[in-house]
């Protein structure tokens, strides 16, 4: 009975948020700070109905979630736009090429300084688990149509690239900090995160391509559930991620390029309405993953010292976040203000639990549980600092304004 009404909670809690989603859309009380603090209030009490969230439950509701979410958004991004505005692309290649190195490197010096004990694996490890930035966290951001096009599509881009070009790097260090069996010397790990680059982006691709051909097809003759209510994208992606492991790609890369190629062969209404579906499936994925993440792993980081952990986490929302978005940022016709949001908005989450599972299971890798620790403060601080300042990120940065604020 105990677990019953602890569970009636949980899905009241669910019902609340779908009926007063879009109200709380614009406030400060996110879906994922909800779900996170619900969790850890659990946890607190005593967590029984939820004792089977453990690493693996959530590693693969991490990693389900985000490949909708890579899958759906990349969709919703009009190709022939960006290609056509070649500010968008070259801002978000800069942002790639120029930012998540500079963060990387920011991240695992700032880590060897607050923490001496860390070692160098152990900075880098974690600076490339915090690294990557949130989609899901970042939507009330992507939405709002006042933020200018430019910055708005880069940042977009970048959040759906930058989980599968940090995963591959991730492996390679955690291999070389254990001495675990992979790729042998510098020549083999630099072909295995080629082949990440290469092998995923092609798979995806091939998926993407086929499945819009399939969807423009049979929507047409009346066949599929209407577009509405149809998961083709959910299928597509799972599809995507499968296929690019199984030769050898990035999942998270061919997910975002399946949904890159599935958006660009659709007609706009008609991607549109496919979205529907995974809209409301990545929204509910994500928010359980949190639930599970309040339950299972936020209660750990508690029995470290608290106040360095916060530091770390402080500066990695800003200066090591926005320093490097300042440098990519230079040269363009991107504004001050537009460039101070770019930088605040790189919120940690979904890509960063399941790049913190990874390096928890990884055996033999010392620095584990102090690189955990870490990151999860980190997480912790980007929910809520991200989440509460969401609706007011734009008005803030760019004084209300529709246009490009210099």
């Amino acid at each position: 009975m105990e677990n019953h009404g602890v569970l009636a909670l949980t899905f009241a809690c669910f019902a609340a948020y779908a009926l007063l989603g879009r109200k709380l859309q614009t406030s400060v009380l996110s879906g994922p700070l909800l779900f996170t603090g619900l969790g850890l209030a659990f946890a607190l009490a005593g967590r029984a109905p939820f004792s089977f969230a453990g690493n693996a439950v959530i590693e693969f509701l991490a990693t389900v979630t985000l490949v909708v979410i890579l899958f759906r958004d990349a969709a919703n991004i009009r190709i022939s736009s960006v290609m056509a505005e070649r500010a968008i692309a070259g801002l978000t290649l800069r942002l790639l090429v120029v930012g998540i190195p500079l963060t990387i490197t920011a991240g695992a010096a700032a880590a060897m300084i607050v923490f001496p004990a860390i070692g160098f694996y152990g900075a880098i490890v974690l600076a490339i688990v915090l690294t990557p930035t949130d989609a899901a966290l970042a939507q009330p951001v992507f939405g709002n149509r006042a933020l200018p096009e430019v910055p708005r599509e880069a940042l977009d881009a970048e959040s759906g690239l930058n989980d599968g070009l940090c995963l591959p790097l991730l492996l390679v260090v955690l291999g070389l900090a254990t001495g675990a069996d992979g790729p042998s010397g510098l020549t083999g790990h630099v072909l295995f995160f080629a082949g990440e680059l290469v092998f995923g982006p092609l798979a995806g691709g091939l998926v993407g391509l086929g499945g819009a051909w399939a969807t423009l097809r049979y929507a047409a003759r009346g066949e599929s559930d209407p577009v509405g209510r149809t998961p083709i994208m959910v299928a597509l992606a799972g599809l995507a991620y499968f296929t690019a492991e199984l030769v050898g790609g990035n999942g998270f890369l061919a997910a975002f390029t399946a949904g890159l190629a599935f958006g660009w062969r659709l007609p706009p209404d008609l991607v549109e309405r496919t979205s529907r579906f995974a809209i409301t499936e990545g929204s509910l994925l994500a928010n359980v993953t949190f639930l599970f993440f309040g339950v299972a792993i936020l209660p750990r980081a508690f029995d470290s010292p608290v106040g360095p952990a916060l530091l770390y986490a402080a500066l990695s929302l800003t200066v090591i976040r926005m320093a490097p978005v300042w440098i990519a940022a230079l040269g363009t016709d991107v504004g001050l203000r537009a460039r101070l949001l770019m930088g605040w908005f790189g919120p940690r989450g979904l890509a960063s639990v399941l790049y913190l599972i990874l390096v928890v299971d990884r055996s033999g890798f010392a620095e584990a549980e102090m690189v955990t620790d870490i990151a999860v403060f980190t997480i912790v601080l980007s929910i809520f600092l991200h989440g509460i300042s969401a609706p007011f990120a734009v008005p803030i940065f760019l004084g209300g304004r529709g246009g490009e604020v210099r």
